[in-house]
C-alpha cells in the first residue's frame, strides 16, 4: 500500500463570489469549471488551461448577456465522481430551523464531544454550548486514493445550533434552533470502526474554506473552492505524491497528506 502526500501547486481564481464545481479536466489538464452566483442562479462557465491561463468562457453576467450557450464538453472528459463508496457519512435529521424541545432536536442530530464543540465553535463563530450537533452531512464528491478502502471525499456539513432567545421567521413561525453549514475536504478510510472527530476531519486539507467539488486525474488533485462575500471562488490544484512504503500505522491518518 502506498500512502498519499498533497502539495498545492496552483490557484486558479474565478470570477463571481458563489457556489461552483467541477465539470471535468481533459486528459491534457484543461479544467472545466461552472459557477453559479447571486441571488438569482446566474451561470458562467470557464475552461483553463493546466497552468491557469483561461481559454474559453461563457457567463450570464447577471442577466445581461440573454445568449448564452454552455460550454461544448469534449468526449473524453474526466468528470467527478458521486457519493457512493462513501455514502455512510449521508445523514439526514433535524430541519434547518424550528423549536428545540417540541421537534426533539437532541435526539434527531448526531451528537458532538464536548471537544468538537470547542474546536468547531471557531468556525461558525458560535458559543461551544450553542452547538447542538450535526443536523445534515451529504457526500458531493469522493475520490478513491487506495483501492478498496482510502478515500478523499467532499462533504457538506450542517450543524444545527440553539439561539438565546426566540426568533420569529418571514412565515410568522417561531424558532429557538438554527442551523449553519460547513464544506469539507478531508480523508475517509472504510475501515475506520468509528468516524473520526470533525474537529480533525476539519483540518485535513489545510487552507480551504469551502470545498465543493473534487477530482483526481493523473496524480493532480483538482478542488473548486466556493467563494464568499470577502473573496471569489476558484480552482485549487494539488499535485499529489505517493510514497513507496506505507505510514506506521499508528500515525494519525490527516499526517498522510502533509510533506
Amino acid at each position: 500500500m502506498r500512502a498519499p502526500l498533497f502539495h498545492h501547486h496552483l490557484t486558479i481564481p474565478l470570477p463571481h463570489h458563489g457556489d461552483c464545481s467541477l465539470l471535468g479536466v481533459t486528459p491534457e489538464g484543461h479544467i472545466y469549471v461552472e459557477e453559479i452566483y447571486a441571488d438569482d442562479g446566474w451561470l458562467a462557465q470557464h475552461c483553463y488551461a493546466s497552468d491557469g491561463d483561461l481559454l474559453r468562457s461563457v457567463d450570464e453576467l447577471e442577466g445581461q448577456n440573454t445568449t448564452v450557450q454552455p460550454l461544448e464538453l469534449p468526449d473524453d472528459l474526466i468528470t467527478p465522481k458521486t457519493g457512493w463508496h462513501t455514502m455512510a457519512l449521508n445523514f439526514t435529521g433535524a430541519r434547518h430551523r424550528g423549536m428545540r424541545v417540541n421537534e426533539r432536536l437532541a435526539d434527531l442530530v448526531q451528537p458532538l464531544s464536548i471537544a468538537d464543540k470547542m474546536a468547531l465553535s471557531g468556525r461558525l463563530k458560535l458559543q461551544p454550548m450553542q452547538v447542538v450537533g450535526v443536523a445534515e452531512s451529504y457526500v458531493l464528491a469522493e475520490i478513491e486514493l487506495i483501492h478498496p478502502h482510502l478515500f478523499l471525499t467532499c462533504r457538506r456539513i450542517r450543524f444545527a445550533y440553539a439561539l438565546p432567545t426566540e426568533q420569529i421567521d418571514a412565515d410568522g413561525e417561531p424558532y429557538d434552533y438554527d442551523t449553519l453549514v460547513i464544506y469539507a475536504l478531508h480523508l475517509f478510510d472504510l475501515t475506520l470502526e468509528e468516524e473520526r472527530p470533525l474537529s480533525t476531519v476539519l483540518d485535513d486539507l489545510p487552507g480551504l474554506t469551502r470545498p465543493m467539488d473534487c477530482l483526481l486525474h493523473d496524480n493532480w488533485l483538482y478542488v473548486a473552492e466556493g467563494g464568499s462575500a470577502e473573496r471569489s471562488s476558484s480552482v485549487q490544484v494539488w499535485r499529489v505524491e505517493w510514497l513507496d512504503k506505507p505510514l506506521p500505522p499508528d500515525e494519525a491518518l490527516q499526517k498522510k497528506i502533509y510533506g
